[in-house]
């Protein structure tokens, strides 16, 4: 309740960006520093230097000499330097560039064309008032007048458009100044974007037609002009032409800028709406490209870092001297220039005017001359004025110049990355009234408490007013001090004044705790004393655990003080929610300091409130470990309490109970009276229930199955149902235990259990009072009565088990041979050594797809051994059965481990994994030196047989260790990963609330969705309106219908609208049941109006792909008028809107989903309910019980200010910490690649990449036996064939001949292609031996020569081009110039690829960085080499198909498949014809022959004159005939038939393909079910099928990554990210690119590159009206979200 000195009466409305003039500048100024010497001799400041006294104190032993106040008070004042000459502003460099670039240096105008300027110009007016749609109308304006008037001149066109703008800006004259929304920003961050791309480039000035000038910029310092003089023929060379290059000074484009603002002034203060000054006359001072003077900031912001007597001299301070000293030599060069009066250069004679200034110095020391380059006088002026500028740059940026090595940190550097101002000290702050300390546990604490220790109890203080009802309490803790618990610290007057309690004066204690309510004399400005009191019993803290990864990260605890601890004891429930752990770690407590937010904490951050976790709404809160065992043990059947225990235990947990505690009666009550374990639970259950509350029903199920209570196998009874009436069903009545034992799934995190139910029917405070006293009751009995330890008889297994164990793995030796058997299809009777050469050559192979399957293999037959020695051991092998067997009982009761590690400590270990596959092979085939290569034991695999009970061999030990250092490195390695992630979706959707009328929307307004998650629902609240829920629901109709007020509201509103829409929807639904979907009202006209026009219109071709006819049928229902369609409207009939579309769900009952209201109906139908309802009740039950689950619905709508969006990003976020790194599933011949894990989720949300890396398509098959037969055909026809994948071998043989004559030595090469017989390949492809052959001599000789010559040519030219390159990079390489003239295909993908790369990596590179770094590289070489040989085979020509595929081939006619032609004669003359053309190819093949009778071989002979450069011919030949593809459909590879099951549990065969194109998919419509094609690739559904389908296809391939680790996230937060990403109809990523057009600058500068994004919002003059989160945070406003979605009032009267 801290009250300020001063009350804030105004507050920060918005932030706009601009730029202060050199004048303004000078004004702000309180001194010209000229001195670049900083101290004096005595180390006092330098009088005009740059820790003059003026600009304030450095550090607290001075005093300010402009304002006389001391460091703490004066708040600095800036300075100035002037420079010599002008140089080009370092912000606005590059746009300069362009700008000069696009004009004519001659008549100082634009070079492009006025049509462009003008429009462009209009656009941005209209965008200015807001007007979206006109900006599109314009574009087609302007084009049907340019189609009339060829060449206008540019008044007209400006005249025309003028026309078609003014009545708009008219009449949205209101709307002038607008607030930015994302879609105005982002339609003008791209037309202007894409106008300097388009029209600003080198071109040829149409005005003056003067000699093209290209403009270059070098190392961001100059700028050279290349003038084209005149073109000379010469004897050599044609055309060569003359240039001349200029060296632009500043001081020259200073004038030309200023020039080409006299003409088109009009136009680039539009451009430049950021530079507008109101001084100047059009609105724009052109100056703001150069800089006359820099700005020193305040001493105190640079200040002189000492360490013992050394000081450092920051790092601005230093660029700056820098500066300063460049300055003075150009000075002393003017100087000298103008005394010598040399001859003057252009331009010089204004500069000189300019600095007459500078000091006449008759006498000048010339000796530093030397040290500057240049010969005259004018050159040494140049080069120090270019070096002036680079010095200027890296005062703004370091990283502009890349040739100064020694360098500080400019502006830039301070604004960005996590160490810069806005991420360290803006977005996030240190914070007073904070502890930290290490955790220990504590079970006697509430769930919902914090041990506080003394230390921090008597630090932590809270300003508590005082008032006559309080003063007792306060004048007791001012009479105890600061040191004596519950005391105070200070006592604050009602003047603002401070009194600070003395620990050692008692008297002046008494003296101030007499006068606590004595009003003091002056003047008030608060109304009453304040008293800093210690903390107490019950106050609330905010406990947070780092990492913070989501909400229940952050909770609000009451405190507990408790004397002589040192550290803060938190309760085992709480542990999942903070991801803690007692080996240490560390958590952070904040102690709110007002009423407000005490209040927010104990109501909405309470741990009771936290119970469910918003990612998927189960629970987080539990008991853990011992409290299972004790209470599994404690429900068991059989376990009694004499009336002491029971009333000990009762008593136990039920501590802090006040009034009468409710006992039940013992269950045996002779030969002694006996309670049940189940009695005590019973008893707990009843007392913590609220009085008022009705006590629940329950029937659940417990975690421990009930075939483990089973000993034997039960007798057969009629009518006996398994697991009825037995431990595994628990039963609960009136709130009595009656069956079933209590474990995990009751009261540890988990979802619908007895804890879970509390938490729905009575609220979170009887849930965490439940999970309070359960823990001290357990903790109790495991203390008194039970006690737990474990033994080696638990995991003994008996000798017949034993026996049989040793069996099966005698018999397993022999499974390896088994596995190498079928995963090459090899018979029964094939030999060891046949199987272990082709493992050998699979293993070889580049293509790790059949090694990858006896993986597989291996690892179905090893599974296989492990489940029969499991069968054998478990569970009835062991010498103890459960559940005496304790580890059993720790097991199944789910305290701690799993069933896998007892079966790795009795049976055997297993498959040893690492990232999802066997341990790999050395490249001699062993797996360890101690193994024979290639060996068939599954145990060199991996696979161990040893178990820990009876120890394991060295080799298996180490396969056991590399396994579990694969744990610890995907730790190490993803959590930076991960991290980034969460924090780019954080950024983008941290605006998103939901709003007062049930939307969600960004911070600017613009409506994300219209409900969220599409139905409204709040998710934590959603957990009970599942059907399976619904007869607990009907069980505990009562309770619920009391504390939901059900009768009130039902008196109040009518669910009978909702209920007659719905049954509109179904009527209509059933009348429409077979109707064709396809139904509108253009479908009707065409059908009425086509055959018609079909005969009126001559000609069918086709116009951009429709006929002539079905243009002239779209005209004429455009000329329709509203009636005349409306006539036709009426005639179709349209589905009734969805209720919810009509009726707003939270003011109108009864409005639900589509979805919930099915379910509903169908429970009510399908169950009769017998509930006995209160006998006055006219409606029937299932209507009641309808009403009930309606207002549940109502009641689970999400609330407005929840901050949906950065709940959906933390629910993204925070599992994807789990996702381990084994991120690529391994394939084996029958399966796709995938991409999953991280890197999958990066491609979706980082880099939306439309070239992703496992692309593939699933489309299901029409099931009839003409398709199914057609499909087989099809998937060989589409599928890709390499030459690799038919070449059995090749043999080159090498040889020299040696003729007489020097000059003809040769090298001969002899090459034979050996290719597999046809049955070998022809199942899975569509090829006979001739099309191989056909296809080498018309294709593949040409491609090879092609190779061949490419090489030499690259060996010959190696050492040449290494130089070369040293010297293009030392020159001419400009880094920052890429963006603008580079435009590589597929360039946005690789940038956003790289720029996600580098952002993640930020603070954590190592040596993974290059090889990844590298890996990309090589796939994309690749990739653009099979692009490459496609284009190749195109102009190849298509031939006919093999009979199998006629049917196919007819729907399929113009597609791209390369075939070739094999049908022709095999005659002696055809054969010399072929071999004829083939020795044609070229000059270096001698001789070719091939087989003519099954066109199994070829062989070709080549000779090659004998040169210095030798190269492997053989891998030439290998790398070519692995990139050469025979027969291929574009962008795809391979293609699958899998056989799937659907949801209705019948079959159906999917078509999947490793590639996409679906385009040529609609060429078998009558094979493939094309309504129900899928791909993965989100940008091609987009384009094919729209944006709606794209945002359905985002959400299931999250949704999949995810299922693959067995995550679940609500597919509400999917939905809304995806709404999100395709906001503005195209799909955007979650990364800088995606954030360009948000229309707060704040946000995005606290995103990534700040530096960019602050030039951008100057450049533009944006506007920031401090609406996002990032913005409020900035300059410290509450954010709007939350409880800061809406302000209180108070009635002042």
């Amino acid at each position: 309740m801290q009250f300020s000195k001063e009350t804030p009466w105004r507050r920060l409305e918005g932030m706009s960006f601009g730029l202060f003039s050199a004048d303004e500048t000078r004004k702000l100024s309180v001194k010209t520093i000229t001195n670049p010497q900083l101290l004096d001799n005595v180390g006092n400041a330098a009088a005009n230097g740059l820790y003059d006294l003026a600009l304030g104190p450095a550090d607290n032993k001075e005093i300010c000499s402009t304002c006389m106040q001391d460091f703490s008070s004066c708040p600095g004042h800036f300075g100035h330097i002037e420079l010599p000459l002008p140089v080009y502003n370092p912000l606005f460099f590059d746009k300069l560039y362009l700008l000069i670039r696009g004009s004519c240096l001659s008549c100082h105008i634009l070079k492009c064309p006025r049509a462009a300027i003008h429009l462009l110009l209009c656009q941005l007016k209209l965008l200015d008032v807001g007007a979206m749609k006109e900006v599109f109308e314009i574009e087609n304006v302007l084009n049907q007048f340019l189609e009339s008037n060829p060449s206008p001149p540019g008044e007209e066109i400006q005249e025309t458009l003028n026309d078609f703008v003014k009545p708009i800006l008219e009449t949205r004259k209101d709307k002038q100044h607008t607030d930015p929304v994302k879609h105005i920003c982002e339609k003008k961050s791209s037309l202007i974007t894409s106008f300097w791309r388009i029209h600003m480039g080198p071109k040829k000035c149409q005005n003056c037609k003067a000699n093209r000038m290209t403009v270059r910029k070098e190392h961001n310092s100059k700028l050279i002009v290349t003038q084209t003089l005149h073109k000379k023929a010469s004897e050599q060379d044609d055309d060569s032409q003359l240039t001349k290059r200029i060296f632009l000074t500043p001081s020259v484009a200073r004038e030309h800028i200023i020039k080409l603002w006299e003409t088109e002034g009009f136009f680039l203060k539009h451009l430049f709406s950021g530079f507008d000054m109101d001084n100047s006359d059009n609105g724009f001072n052109p100056e703001v490209f150069f800089l006359e003077l820099l700005v020193v900031p305040p001493c105190r912001y640079r200040p002189i870092n000492r360490l013992g007597d050394q000081m450092f001299t920051n790092g601005q301070t230093v660029n700056m001297q820098a500066v300063l000293k460049d300055g003075l030599i150009i000075q002393k060069l003017l100087t000298l220039i103008a005394d010598e009066k040399t001859k003057a250069i252009e331009g010089t004679q204004t500069e000189l005017e300019q600095s007459s200034e500078a000091p006449k110095v008759t006498e000048i020391d010339q000796s530093f001359l030397t040290s500057i380059q240049g010969v005259t006088l004018t050159d040494k002026l140049y080069s120090t004025w270019i070096h002036l500028q680079s010095l200027v740059n890296i005062v703004f940026d370091s990283d502009m110049d890349k040739l100064i090595t020694e360098k500080f940190p400019g502006v830039r550097q301070l604004l960005e990355k996590k160490e810069g101002l806005f991420r360290k000290h803006m977005m996030g702050k240190r914070v007073d009234y904070a502890a930290r300390s290490v955790i220990c546990p504590d079970m006697y604490i509430g769930t919902n408490e914090i041990g506080i220790p003394m230390v921090f109890a008597t630090k932590l203080t809270y300003p508590q007013p005082v008032t006559p009802w309080n003063v007792k309490e306060m004048r007791q803790a001012v009479l105890n001090g600061p040191n004596i618990h519950p005391g105070a610290t200070m006592v604050v007057n009602e003047d603002g004044s401070r009194t600070i309690l003395s620990s050692t004066n008692q008297t002046q204690r008494e003296a101030v705790a007499k006068q606590l309510l004595t009003p003091s004399t002056g003047q008030h400005r608060i109304p009453m004393k304040i008293v800093n009191r210690h903390i107490k019993n019950g106050d609330v803290l905010l406990l947070n655990r780092q990492p913070t990864l989501h909400r229940p990260s952050i909770q609000a605890h009451c405190a507990r003080i408790l004397p002589g601890e040192k550290v803060l004891r938190l309760h085992y429930a709480n542990c999942k929610a903070y991801n803690a752990d007692f080996d240490g770690d560390e958590m952070n407590a904040h102690f709110p300091q007002s009423e407000l937010s005490r209040a927010e904490a104990y109501t909405l951050v309470s741990t009771d409130q936290q119970y469910l976790v918003p990612k998927d709404g189960k629970p987080l809160a539990g008991l853990i470990q011992d409290h299972m065992v004790s209470g599994t043990s404690m429900t068991i059947r059989g376990c009694f309490f004499t009336r002491d225990q029971y009333t000990a235990l009762v008593y136990r947990g039920l501590t802090d109970k006040i009034g009468r505690v409710k006992l039940l009666p013992p269950t045996l009550i002779k030969p002694v009276l006996l309670w049940t374990g189940k009695q005590v639970v019973s008893t707990l259950l009843l007392n913590v229930i609220p009085e008022n509350s009705i006590p629940l029903n329950l029937t659940g199920k417990a975690k421990i199955p009930g075939k483990a209570w089973v000993k034997e196998s039960p007798r057969p009874v009629p009518g006996y149902v398994p697991e009825s009436m037995c431990e595994s069903q628990v039963v609960i009545r009136q709130g009595e235990l009656l069956m079933g034992v209590l474990d995990k799934a009751h009261y540890g995190s988990s979802a619908y259990g007895l804890v879970h139910c509390c938490y729905e029917l009575y609220g979170g405070e009887t849930s965490g009072k439940l999970l309070s006293c359960l823990a001290r009751l357990f903790t109790a009995y495991l203390q008194l009565y039970r006690g737990f330890t474990l033994g080696v008889e638990d995991i003994l297994v008996k000798d017949g088990a034993n026996k049989q164990r040793k069996k099966i793995i005698k018999k397993s030796v022999t499974c390896g041979s088994k596995a190498l058997q079928a995963a090459f299809n090899l018979p029964a009777s094939a030999e060891d050594t046949e199987a272990r050469e082709r493992w050998q050559d699979a293993h070889l192979n580049i293509d790790q797809r059949d090694f990858n399957m006896v993986d597989l293999k291996f690892k179905e037959e090893v599974n296989q051994v492990n489940n029969n020695i499991n069968k054998v051991c478990m569970p009835l092998g062991l010498h103890r059965s459960f559940p005496e067997n304790n580890l059993q009982m720790m097991v199944q009761s789910g305290a701690k481990g799993s069933t896998v590690n007892t079966m790795q400590i009795s049976c055997l270990l297993g498959q040893i994994e690492l990232e999802g596959r066997r341990p790999p092979l050395m490249p001699s085939g062993k797996s360890l030196p101690c193994f024979q290569p290639y060996e068939p034991q599954p145990r060199s695999g991996g696979f161990v047989t040893g178990r820990f009970l009876t120890g394991i061999k060295p080799p298996e030990f180490f396969f056991h260790c590399m396994a579990g250092r694969e744990g610890l490195v995907d730790t190490a390695v993803k959590t930076s990963r991960s991290g980034y992630l969460q924090r780019c979706v954080i950024k983008h959707l941290e605006g998103l609330v939901v709003q007062y009328d049930l939307t969600v929307r960004d911070s600017d307004g613009s409506v994300v969705q219209f409900l969220y998650g599409e139905d409204g629902l709040d998710i934590p609240k959603t957990q009970f309106l599942q059907p399976r829920q619904f007869p607990f629901i009907k069980d505990n109709y009562e309770v619920i219908r009391k504390s939901k007020c059900l009768d009130e509201v039902l008196a109040k509103m009518d669910p009978v609208a909702a209920l007659n829409h719905f049954k509109a929807i179904k009527k209509w639904k059933a009348k429409h049941e077979h109707a064709s979907p396809r139904d509108g009202a253009f479908l009707l006209f065409s059908q009425k109006k086509m055959s018609k026009l079909k005969a009126q219109v001559e000609g069918h071709e086709l116009v951009n792909g429709r006929e002539e006819a079905t243009l002239q049928l779209i005209e004429r229902w455009r000329a329709l008028d509203e009636s005349g369609r409306m006539r036709y409207s009426k005639k179709t009939s349209h589905c009734p809107e969805p209720c919810l579309g009509l009726y707003r769900p939270d003011i109108s009952f009864g409005s639900v989903s589509e979805t919930f209201d099915s379910i509903v109906e169908s429970y009510l139908n399908q169950f009769n309910i017998k509930q006995e309802f209160s006998a006055s009740s006219e409606t029937t039950d299932a209507d009641r019980l309808r009403n009930l689950l309606q207002l549940k619905w109502q009641r689970a709508l999400c609330d407005p200010g929840e901050a949906v969006g950065l709940v959906a990003a933390q629910s993204i976020g925070e599992p994807s910490t789990q996702m381990t790194l084994n991120t690529f599933h391994f394939a084996g011949r029958g399966e796709m690649n995938v991409t999953l894990g991280i890197p999958r989720l990066r491609e979706i949300l980082l880099v939306a990449s439309s070239n992703i890396k496992t692309p593939m398509m699933s489309i299901p098959v029409v099931m009839n036996k003409k398709a199914l037969k057609q499909v087989k055909t099809l998937r060989k026809k589409i599928t890709r064939v390499c030459l690799s994948e038919v070449l059995h071998k090749v043999n080159v043989i090498e040889s020299f001949r040696m003729p007489k004559k020097e000059t003809l030595k040769s090298r001969v090469f002899k090459i034979t292609f050996h290719f597999l017989p046809p049955e070998r390949y022809q199942q899975d492809k569509l090829l006979n031996p001739d099309e191989i052959l056909h296809y080498m001599e018309q294709t593949f000789f040409r491609m090879l020569l092609e190779a061949i010559k490419k090489l030499t040519a690259k060996l010959a030219a190696i050492s040449l081009v290494e130089t070369r390159r040293a010297t293009v990079n030392d020159n001419d390489r400009d880094t920052s110039d890429g963006g603008a003239d580079r435009e590589d295909n597929g360039g946005e993908d690789a940038e956003n690829e790289r720029i996600v790369d580098d952002e993640a990596n930020e603070g954590d590179a190592d040596a993974t960085d290059s090889k990844r770094k590298e890996k990309q590289e090589e796939e994309v070489d690749y990739e653009s080499e099979e692009g490459e040989e496609g284009s190749d085979q195109e102009q190849e020509e298509v031939a006919e198909e093999q009979e199998a595929s006629q049917e196919v081939s007819e729907e399929g006619s113009t597609e791209s498949q390369q075939r070739v032609n094999s049908e022709q004669p095999k005659g002696s003359s055809q054969g010399s014809v072929r071999i004829n053309s083939v020795l044609q190819l070229s000059a270096a093949i001698e001789d070719y022959k091939y087989d003519t009778k099954k066109g199994l071989w070829c062989e070709l002979t080549l000779v090659m004159p004998i040169t210095k450069v030798h190269f492997d011919l053989t891998s030439v030949v290998v790398k070519q005939a692995q990139n050469a593809v025979i027969m291929e459909t574009k962008g795809i590879t391979r293609c699958l038939l899998n056989e799937v099951t659907r949801k209705d549990g019948s079959k159906e065969i999917m078509l999947n393909t490793e590639g996409i194109n679906i385009h040529e998919m609609f060429k078998y419509a009558d094979i493939l079910d094309l309504k129900r094609l899928y791909s993965n690739e989100v940008h091609a559904m987009a384009s094919t099928y729209g944006i709606e389908v794209a945002l359905r296809v985002i959400e299931k391939e999250i949704k999949d990554v995810f299922a693959v680790y067995g995550i679940e996230v609500d597919p509400r937060h999917l939905s809304l990210v995806a709404d999100y990403m395709c906001f503005e109809g195209v799909y955007k990523p979650l990364n800088r690119f995606g954030i360009q057009s948000n229309s707060s600058p704040l946000q995005q500068m606290t995103f990534e590159t700040s530096f960019k994004f602050l030039k951008q919002a100057t450049m533009l003059g944006s506007y920031d009206k401090l609406s996002s989160p990032s913005a409020c945070l900035v300059v410290g406003k509450v954010v709007k979200g939350g409880t800061g979605i809406f302000d209180l009032k108070q009635p002042l009267q």
